[in-house]
């Protein structure tokens, strides 16, 4: 049998949810985005399942962007 490929996962940056949680952008393997609540207690630190990913091509990340824009705008009003 093959060797399994290791996946390489390079941390873009984080934002504190607080005490515990934080939100943790990362690059996968050089082709996907991972959004990904981590957590730091006495029991766990590390990813949870709260979170997402995605393929950075085929236009995904142009769709992203206008999205997070349309989620701005609707924060503009609200804020």
């Amino acid at each position: 049998m093959g060797k399994a490929k290791q996946t390489e996962l390079k941390e873009i940056g984080r934002i504190k949810l607080s005490d515990t949680q934080e939100l943790v952008a990362s690059l996968v393997d050089n082709e996907k985005l991972d959004l990904r609540v981590w957590i730091d207690t006495e029991e766990y630190k590390g990813p949870t399942k709260k979170g997402f990913r995605f393929y950075l091509f085929e236009n995904n990340w142009d769709e992203f962007k206008k999205l997070i824009e349309k989620v701005d705008k609707v924060y503009e009003e609200i804020a």
